[in-house]
């Protein structure tokens, strides 16, 4: 479409440029419209957005997104009352935001326009009435010219509402009793751990816990502040105590620098110094630091020649930095008083640690009670989808630049998330479980948050990140991998997908330990095509094949496939739409023999960006880009997730089958993947068990370890084939033998499988 004076026509280049987040989404300008824009209540055009009125949430979602994050989600429901006219308009106006069901927190506004004076409002909920103060400052209501913008609110759900039940929402000015929006929403929990545990099994795959906090969080908080304490003691004993060096960028933030400072000067461990750098204030924010400067001599200022931005700042103050460790304060932000002891006891506790990064309490300019806890076990590829370590939590060696660099003043957004993926990428680095870091959001104007230009550099930085993962753990050049200590027989059950089938087998061949790995193909009665290719390949003897005539299903081929594997190998279980990387199959043996009890090991199983079951595993993760979902919220399958995590090894209770390493013992005594029960799915499940359980051994999620799965390609097709419906039917929706094939392979149907 094209813009024209009809006010509905809708503008595509025009609606592009104007909303960054339509770039960052990927999806057509005009389908975002109709899908997000619309509920949002953005104009089509300029014509339109000339004469429209504002949404009420224009800056976007009810829950923002951590510091860095990539883009933020949109709100599930439109508002239910549209913001005011111009500000020449001299009336009450306000609006309500819902959410979404999992997200228990109304935002809303309420102003007079032309009285920049806060309002009162009621909001009621069924036969409840609460009193609110809308005075918090939004963006997008200046950029809506409702006065100066200090007129919204967020109030925090009690626990009474969230039930999965219908309310109905009124909100009124309490002065004059207008009714100014209403709206109906239903709140759900979807938290289920009871215990610290569970709360760090979760951490993993959903970093952020909104409030109203259960009891159940509240233990879980209470075991943390329990965390903290035994770190401050440890640092407490130290018999030569480091220094840190706290890093504070300044710009105009003359009305809450004090604050920031104060935290800092409050630390219950007192070996720092704070250097404050100045970017060339206009405020008198300048002169103030050089107030605070003269009652503390751990208080260093400095000034940059010329407003330069925050990495500027920062990276002076880092060629300043005498501190053994460097920690991070920005000017709207703050730490409780054993924050710097907790991360001094960590370091000491971890020589091997080149970072550390910690939880963090976030709240809305300025309210009392926070309205989330933001804390992630570290998972790699969680990360490197979507951010959810702040600068303001994360300590790290001052060494560790020389190997990574300090900030990069090229770019204008994420700097600090680019900086933590640069560290993680080439360090070890440990989460520690402990809520000492406060975020404000809104607290301060001129935030880098708030400002929505180069959204962009995003996937400037997660391409840069990408590169420096493919240099270290695919092995290139001079760091090539260690050569494999045992021959691994990799078995691939194929149907079909002939494309993916030959880009498989290409990856295998490609791995540099080649000649200690025996490739096995068992194919399920693909189309000729797919048969000769292979036949080809097996004639020439780069794979060993078994052709069968008809569709035995996954488990059948793969037992087909260990029956004449060398017994003195190990055994990769291989989809035939599944990539490994350079390095997969020696990360996955290396762990096998170095990790005590190890039966099993699983790798990254990365699936493409889009692929529409990447929630269901990682709810936190931006379903737009690719991620591991071998950790996953749908399996439940984290095992005695560590108190403090590297990232590197994770204990799971299962994980599927699409490629796992199976250590030979496992499979000595010739109970192989149970067939007669799980001729499909069920039988990777039954075999943790058995490892699990009647073995006594573990099974271990290997970081280091990535294969990329394009997942279920020949179920789709086996699936689209009319003529092998039965096929389908048989065994992805029975997991069953037909009568016949149960009789000729000497299986029976157990009772229960009905």
């Amino acid at each position: 479409m094209s813009s024209s004076n009809n006010s509905d026509a809708f503008d595509a280049s025009w609606y592009a440029r104007q909303y960054p987040d339509v770039k960052l989404s990927g999806m057509d300008p005009a389908l975002h419209y109709e899908r997000i824009g619309k509920l949002l209540g953005r104009p089509p055009n300029p014509a339109s957005a000339r004469q429209a009125p504002v949404s009420e949430n224009p800056a976007g979602p009810a829950t923002p997104p951590p510091a860095s994050a990539a883009t933020p989600p949109a709100s599930a429901r439109p508002p239910s009352q549209a913001a005011p006219r111009p500000a020449s308009h001299k009336a009450i106006r306000g609006g309500l935001n819902l959410g979404k069901p999992d997200s228990p927190m109304v935002r809303g506004w309420l102003a007079k326009i032309g009285d920049d004076s806060p309002r009162l409002a009621l909001l009621k909920i069924g036969s409840s009435v609460f009193k609110i103060e809308c005075k918090n400052y939004r963006k997008d209501l200046v950029q809506a010219k409702i006065n100066k913008g200090h007129h919204a609110f967020d109030f925090m759900l009690p626990l009474e509402f969230i039930d999965g039940k219908e309310h109905s929402l009124t909100l009124e000015d309490s002065e004059t009793g207008k009714v100014v929006a209403t709206g109906k929403a239903a709140w759900i929990s979807t938290r289920t751990y009871n215990d610290f545990k569970g709360y760090l099994a979760e951490s993993f795959v959903n970093p952020t816990a909104l409030a109203p906090f259960r009891e159940e969080d509240k233990r879980c908080f209470a075991a943390m502040e329990c965390v903290a304490r035994s770190l401050q003691q440890a640092a407490s004993r130290l018999p030569e105590p480091p220094l840190f060096t706290v890093v504070m960028p300044v710009y105009n933030r003359i009305a809450c620098v004090d604050t920031a400072v104060a935290s800092v000067r409050s630390q219950s461990y007192p070996h720092f110094e704070l250097l404050l750098v100045d970017d060339c204030s206009t405020d008198g924010s300048f002169e103030r630091l050089e107030e605070l400067a003269k009652e503390d001599s751990r208080l260093r200022v400095f000034r940059t020649p010329c407003n330069s931005g925050a990495s500027a700042a920062r990276n002076l103050a880092l060629r300043n930095a005498q501190g053994k460790y460097i920690a991070y304060l920005d000017s709207d932000n703050t730490w409780q008083p054993g924050y710097l002891g907790a991360m001094a006891g960590a370091f000491a506790r971890f020589a091997d640690a080149s970072a550390l990064y910690s939880g963090q309490l976030l709240y809305r300019g300025n309210a009392e009670h926070p309205f989330a806890v933001r804390f992630g076990s570290l998972n790699r590829s969680l990360l490197l989808n979507r951010n959810y370590i702040d600068l303001n939590a994360f300590c790290h060696t001052r060494d560790v630049l020389e190997i990574t660099g300090a900030f990069d003043e090229s770019l204008q957004r994420y700097v600090d998330y680019d900086l933590i993926l640069r560290i993680i990428d080439n360090c070890t680095v440990r989460s520690v479980p402990v809520l000492l870091s406060n975020y404000f959001y809104d607290k301060a104007e001129n935030t880098i948050t708030n400002d929505a230009r180069h959204l962009d550099q995003i996937h400037e930085i997660r391409r840069r990140s990408i590169g420096r993962i493919a240099a270290r753990i695919d092995g290139k050049p001079p760091q090539e991998p260690a050569p494999l200590t045992r021959r691994v027989s990799i078995i691939i059950p194929s149907y079909q997908a002939p494309e993916d089938i030959r880009e498989c087998i290409q990856a295998v061949k490609a791995l540099p330990s080649n000649e200690s790995i025996d490739l096995i193909v068992v194919d399920n009665a693909s189309d000729r095509n797919v048969v000769d290719y292979l036949s080809e390949l097996a004639e020439r003897g780069a794979i060993k094949l078994i052709a069968n005539k008809r569709n035995f299903g996954f488990t059948y081929a793969v037992n087909q496939g260990i029956a004449i594997s060398d017994p003195q190998s190990d055994v990769i279980l291989l989809n035939n739409d599944a990539i490994v990387s350079r390095t997969a199959v020696a990360a996955m043996q290396h762990a096998a023999y170095q990790l005590e009890q190890c039966g099993l090991v699983v790798p990254q199983q990365v699936l493409p960006g889009k692929t529409k079951t990447i929630q269901d595993h990682v709810p936190y993760a931006n379903p737009e880009h690719d991620c591991d979902v071998n950790i996953s919220s749908h399996h439940a399958n984290i095992v005695n997730p560590p108190l403090f995590h590297d990232g590197k090894f994770l204990e799971l209770s299962f994980a599927p089958f699409f490629c796992v390493y199976i250590k030979r013992e496992m499979l000595d005594d010739g109970l192989w993947l149970d067939a007669e029960f799980g001729r499909h799915y069920r039988s990777d499940r039954i075999f943790c068990d058995y490892v699990r359980h009647i073995r006594n051994r573990k099974i271990f999620h290997v970081a280091d370890a990535i294969v990329y799965h394009k997942l279920q390609k020949s179920t789709d097709l086996l699936r689209s084939d009319a003529e092998k419906a039965g096929d389908f039917n048989a065994i992805f929706k029975k997991n069953q033998w037909t009568p016949e094939l149960a009789k000729e392979l000497g299986f029976r149907t157990a009772a229960w499988d009905i």
